[in-house]
């Protein structure tokens, strides 16, 4: 794995809050940026009004101003790659600690652009991807106030799992707590006679035993300054996520997730998490 956090750039604010929160995540594990531009339309006839080296040299200049405008101490490697955004990032980043992307973009360089650069490099990528946001998308927004909870979406599946973890290590990193949410809402079966309040007792212990169960299992794994706040909310996962994330400075959910509660859900909890969290959200794949 390389130790570099690889970036996309655009030139929209969206992806000057991205360059924002990666240089400042590259601040705490102390590794360098790489500042990536797709300039590539991903179509075999050529769309652009320039040719391909003018338009590398617009990119090029795009990118410079961006990353210099943003400032700070943190070693940035500029990078135009003839491929189209999300390719770029993911052809880049194949190997990278994690790759961030804004949370929007403008389409200056991927007009033709078919859905979001965010979304395809969260599909694909095999390393963490981080939607970066700052409250309104503002360059700079929200990073200098008072350091808030991790919170981590857990169900037991392996890519929570991993999610748990590598949450641990970044509430760690920053000295704050980590907030371990599992969502339980399902009707599993129970015995006729069953009061809904039997119902909901034996809901909420299960959903408690399967966080429980999931904390034990990466125990090890985790920081031994690091004990998850469990939090069982009977909800919908998205929501329960959504909700505790107004707590925290950043969302940790797994690629994908599993479980009776969540069977309907399967994929799209961490989408759901992209689109409507105010804060980043950290997509994480067990390998």
């Amino acid at each position: 794995m390389n130790d570099d956090i690889v970036v996309g750039v655009d030139g929209s604010a969206g992806s000057r809050v991205a360059l924002d929160w990666a240089l400042a995540e590259a601040r705490r594990y102390g590794c360098p940026v790489r500042a990536v531009v797709g300039i590539g339309s991903g179509t075999p006839e050529p769309i652009w009004p320039h040719s391909a080296d003018e338009l590398a040299e617009q990119a090029g200049r795009l990118l410079h101003r961006t990353v210099v405008e943003a400032g700070g101490t943190v070693p940035v490697v500029e990078e135009v790659v003839d491929q189209p955004g999300a390719q770029a990032l993911l052809t880049v980043g194949h190997d990278a600690r994690m790759i961030v992307v804004g949370a929007r973009g403008r389409g200056l360089l991927h007009r033709l652009r078919v859905g979001s650069v965010s979304t395809s490099v969260a599909v694909h990528a095999s390393v963490p991807v981080v939607i970066a946001r700052g409250g309104d998308d503002q360059p700079g927004h929200g990073f200098d106030r008072q350091p808030r909870p991790v919170v981590v979406g857990v169900d037991g599946s392996p890519n929570s799992l991993a999610a748990l973890v590598w949450s641990a290590a970044e509430a760690d990193r920053r000295g704050v707590e980590l907030i371990a949410v599992h969502a339980w809402l399902a009707a599993l079966p129970m015995p006729f006679a069953a009061t809904p309040v039997d119902i909901t007792q034996a809901l909420g212990d299960q959903a408690a035993t399967v966080l429980d169960d999931a904390i034990a299992a990466v125990r090890d794994d985790l920081p031994a300054a690091v004990e998850p706040q469990r939090r069982t909310i009977p909800c919908s996962a998205s929501q329960a996520l959504l909700a505790a994330g107004r707590e925290g400075d950043l969302v940790v959910v797994g690629a994908r997730g599993h479980g009776g509660f969540a069977e309907l859900l399967l994929g799209s909890v961490s989408h759901q998490c992209m689109i409507h969290s105010a804060v980043p959200v950290a997509i994480i794949r067990s390998h």
